[in-house]
């Protein structure tokens, strides 16, 4: 079986869009955002790639960034920017992926084709969790002040909406790397 980029791209041209598009705002995301942030707040690690957080550690960012308003402007800048894009992309990529993927092969002992409606429901529930987490993010930072129990409240579905999203995201990238082993396996 060969591969020819050129038909990849011209078969399956929304998978490549959202797939470069992706890892553009992910580069975009790591390299400018989160390097800005950690040297505003002297190595922070950006609330969205800290999946260890706890309602403790939010709180105290909260707080820490009401006294540093350039890291959390930056916080928001990538919200509205870059984050604002890349759940839905990136949910977009993976879906196609699994369903380009699926057709042929065989995995767990059953054709993919008829595993296809739970597999993709992982790419979706990483789409909802990675919006929730952003939505949960702007109105716990500043220059939200929400009361003390809602902060708390936040503080805590915002430690879960991370969660979920590396889990829903872990499983969907599961899911694809079972499809391409059992793909390319004789």
């Amino acid at each position: 079986m060969s591969f020819r980029l050129g038909d990849s791209v011209k078969k399956d041209p929304w998978l490549w869009l959202t797939g470069l598009a992706s890892a553009g705002l992910l580069l975009l995301m790591n390299l400018r955002d989160a390097a800005l942030f950690a040297s505003l707040t002297h190595g922070r690690t950006i609330p969205d790639s800290d999946f260890s957080s706890t309602r403790e550690s939010l709180l105290a960012l909260k707080d820490y960034l009401g006294t540093q308003p350039e890291a959390a402007d930056v916080l928001r800048a990538m919200h509205m920017q870059a984050d604002l894009v890349l759940p839905a992309t990136l949910t977009i990529f993976l879906f196609l992926l699994l369903r380009r993927l699926a057709p042929g092969v065989v995995i767990y002992g059953r054709p993919a084709e008829n595993l296809l409606p739970l597999l993709l429901i992982f790419p979706i529930l990483y789409g909802f969790a990675d919006y929730s987490e952003n939505v949960v993010s702007l109105l716990l930072f500043p220059p939200a002040a929400p009361q003390p129990a809602t902060a708390a409240f936040l503080a805590d579905a915002l430690s879960w909406a991370t969660r979920l999203k590396f889990l829903a995201a872990t499983i969907a990238g599961v899911f694809v790397a079972r499809l391409v082993i059992a793909r390319i396996s004789p």
